[in-house]
C-alpha cells in the first residue's frame, strides 16, 4: 500500500475493529482481534495467524504439504485443521500453547473440513471413507468413535454447528429453484432426528455456511457466475428465510466468519490471485481490506476469547 492508502486503511480499521498501533481498545481480550487463515505465501498453504492490534501475522505450521480447512477450539487454545503430512488428508490438532501437534484420523482416503462444537466436546467433518463424494461425519475431539451422518451419492463439504448444538448447516449438492441441474446449496441436519433440509436453491455455488453467535442468521457465500465471478456474502434465517445480499457486487467475496459478538464478518475477497482478507460489520457495512499480501490469503475464522 502506499502511504495515503495505509493512513486510511488504518483510521478505517481503527473505527470498525477498535485496534490501534499504539495501543489496544479498553475492551480487548485475548482473541477478539486474532484470526487464523490459510495462505500460500510461505510457497505451500500454511496456517497463520494475525493479530488487529499489533498487525502481526504469524506462522503456526511449517511443512511442504497442504494444510486446509481449521476450526478453533471454543477455548480459542487450538486449531483443528486437515492436512497431507501423512500423504492423503488427515485431521490434527494444534496446541498453540505448547507448539504440539496431534494426528486424530488415519484413514487412507481424505477426512477434511473439521468444525468444532461449540461445547468443545465433538467434531464435525467430511470424510471419504466410506464414499469417494463425501459423508458427513461426527466425532469425539480426541478422534475416537466417528460416526456417520449422512448416506448418499453427492458431494458435501464445509461443516458448521448452530450455537445450540443442535444442528449442523454444510454445503451439498441439490437441486436450484429453476431446474438447472444441482449446484451446491446450503443444508441442515438435525443432529437429533437426522432429518435434513435444504436452505437455499440458488443459481451457481452457495457453501462455507457460519451460524452467527446467536444463531439467528447463517452467513454463506453464494451465487457464483462464470469463472467464480459476482460471489457474494449472503445471509439466511436458519428456516431458509430472509435472504440478503452483504456484499452486492462485482468483486467475489468468499468464505465468511462472525466475530464472537455477532457485530463483525471477517471474508476474503478477490478473483483468485491474488486473495485478500477484508473485514465488515455484521450488516455489510465499512469494508476493511487487512492485508495486501501478493499470494492467495483464505479460510479466515475469528480466534474465540480465551478461557
Amino acid at each position: 500500500m502506499n502511504t495515503l492508502t495505509t493512513a486510511v486503511a488504518t483510521t478505517a480499521c481503527a473505527a470498525l475493529l477498535g485496534c490501534a498501533t499504539n495501543r489496544p481498545p479498553a475492551d480487548h481480550h485475548a482473541g477478539s482481534s486474532e484470526f487464523a487463515f490459510i495462505s500460500d505465501r510461505d510457497g505451500d498453504h500454511e496456517i497463520y495467524l494475525h493479530n488487529l492490534t499489533t498487525g502481526t501475522t504469524t506462522q503456526l505450521t511449517h511443512n511442504d504439504v497442504t494444510e486446509w480447512g481449521l476450526s478453533w477450539s471454543p477455548d480459542g487454545t487450538r486449531l483443528a485443521f486437515g492436512s497431507e503430512r501423512d500423504g492423503n488428508q488427515n485431521l490434527y490438532v494444534l496446541d498453540l500453547a505448547s507448539n504440539t501437534t496431534t494426528q486424530l484420523t488415519h484413514t487412507e482416503t481424505d477426512d477434511k473440513s473439521p468444525a468444532w462444537s461449540p461445547d468443545g466436546t465433538q467434531i464435525a467433518f467430511i470424510s471419504e471413507r466410506d464414499s469417494a463424494r463425501g459423508e458427513l461425519y461426527l466425532m469425539n475431539a480426541d478422534g475416537s468413535n466417528p460416526t456417520r451422518l449422512t448416506s448418499n451419492d453427492r458431494y458435501e463439504e464445509v461443516p458448521a454447528w448452530s450455537p445450540d448444538q443442535r444442528h449442523l448447516a454444510f454445503g451439498a449438492l441439490a437441486q436450484t429453484e429453476h431446474e438447472e441441474g444441482q449446484t451446491l446449496q446450503i443444508v441442515s441436519i438435525d443432529l437429533e432426528s437426522r432429518a435434513e433440509r435444504q436452505l437455499t436453491a440458488l443459481p451457481g455455488h452457495n457453501s462455507a455456511p457460519r451460524f452467527s453467535p446467536d444463531g439467528a442468521a447463517i452467513a454463506f457465500y453464494g451465487t457464483v457466475g462464470d469463472n467464480f465471478r459476482g460471489t457474494d456474502i449472503y445471509t439466511i434465517a436458519p428456516d431458509g428465510t430472509n435472504l440478503t445480499n452483504l456484499t452486492s457486487d462485482a468483486e467475489p467475496d468468499w468464505q465468511p466468519d462472525y466475530s464472537a459478538d455477532g457485530q463483525r464478518i471477517i471474508f476474503c475477497r478477490g478473483p483468485g490471485n491474488p486473495l485478500d482478507i477484508y473485514v465488515m460489520n455484521a450488516d455489510g457495512s465499512t469494508r476493511v481490506r487487512i492485508d495486501d499480501n501478493p499470494a492467495r490469503d483464505e479460510q479466515p475464522e475469528w480466534r474465540p476469547p480465551t478461557r
